[in-house]
């Protein structure tokens, strides 16, 4: 009798021992005045500081992973988060091919997340998923696949801990929807337009039309007179223009005896 109730208390203790810490923690986006917190392959998450400080106390080797999932992965991965779980075994290659539907990927200390955080303040620790090129790695964190749908997590694994090396993990974030880019092929360069925004476009090209006209009209004329003026002036027709000059030397005087051979 004793030994059965020490077997039992054994394997209470085992249970107990490889029992997952549920955190309430839901990972959040960086705030609104981020650029690009979520954009076409890359989502910015905040990191995980202080969330693990009193999960796994004793482990030395324990890592902070990202999990991320689809939605069909998001069950596959509760169906195994008690079993031994090795993130090298759950790749973004193999991730969205198979039926897995989730991998794990940037692979962190626990105490890289310390509390409190050694942030500069009002500085924002940012993760970004997505952000790896190229993927060089098992483990990569590669850019998630244009408009997929995915939800995350932070889970704390130890290595040398079994059956159950998930100590802790933080809840699963909402659905995250990544931006799709629009095929240019696609893209009405007139739809964005509207009927005011085309009348101003059509009066500002009348009116450019009408002063390229005058320019033109100006210069022609300017030409024209050019052409028709002389460089010389107009040569002297009236008589009346003329000017009369008297040689008053050469008229007689009266007294004066004008000398013989001028006469």
């Amino acid at each position: 009798m004793n030994r059965l109730l020490c077997v039992v208390l054994l394997c209470a203790l085992c249970g107990r021992s490889a029992a997952i810490t549920q955190i309430s923690y839901v990972p959040e986006i960086v705030s609104d005045t981020v650029l690009g917190r979520i954009s076409q392959t890359t989502v910015a998450l905040e990191q995980p500081l202080c969330v693990f400080n009193s999960s796994g106390t004793g482990c030395v080797n324990c890592d902070v992973w990202l999990l991320v999932a689809n939605l069909a992965g998001v069950a596959a991965f509760n169906n195994i988060k008690n079993e031994f779980v090795d993130p090298s075994l759950f790749t973004y290659q193999g991730a969205f091919t198979g039926s897995n539907g989730f991998y794990f990927t940037v692979k962190t200390k626990r105490n890289v997340y310390s509390c409190p955080p050694t942030a500069i303040p009002g500085q924002i620790l940012t993760l970004r998923v997505g952000s790896e090129v190229p993927c060089t790695t098992p483990n990569c964190n590669a850019p998630l696949p244009t408009g997929g749908k995915f939800r995350m997590k932070y889970v704390l694994i130890d290595p040398d801990r079994s059956p159950s090396n998930i100590v802790a993990e933080t809840q699963f974030t909402d659905e995250i929807m990544l931006l799709n880019a629009t095929d240019p092929n696609i893209i009405d360069p007139f739809l964005s337009r509207s009927g005011g925004m085309v009348v101003i476009t059509t009066i500002l090209s009348i009116l450019l039309f009408l002063l390229l006209a005058m320019f033109a009209a100006m210069l022609a004329m300017a030409c024209c007179k050019k052409s028709v003026m002389s460089d010389f002036p107009e040569p002297i027709t009236t008589f009346g223009s003329l000017r009369e000059y008297n040689t008053h030397s050469l008229q007689k005087r009266p007294g004066v005896i004008t000398p013989k051979g001028m006469m």
